[in-house]
């Protein structure tokens, strides 16, 4: 069920929405919701990971790294 809202955003930002659904052959509405979409996905999936993360396994994964200084070209 699709609601309507009325959001403001900055000019640039709606120009460029613009550019891009015109581009994909897709409105600016069409184009936010699949962006918003995706972003509750990517957090949903980033949550669920971090649900099974432990200190425990993030000390082993760190003594796994060597305790040498990198080479020249990994220095900063």
């Amino acid at each position: 069920m699709a609601v309507s809202r009325a959001i403001s955003l900055p000019e640039e930002i709606i120009r460029q929405a613009e550019q891009i659904a015109a581009r994909e052959h897709m409105s600016v509405e069409e184009l936010v919701s699949a962006a918003l979409a995706e972003h509750f996905a990517g957090a949903e999936y980033l949550r669920r990971r971090g649900g099974r993360a432990s200190i425990e396994k993030f000390r082993a994964a760190l003594d796994l790294i060597p305790d040498n200084e990198p080479e020249p070209h990994d220095r900063l």
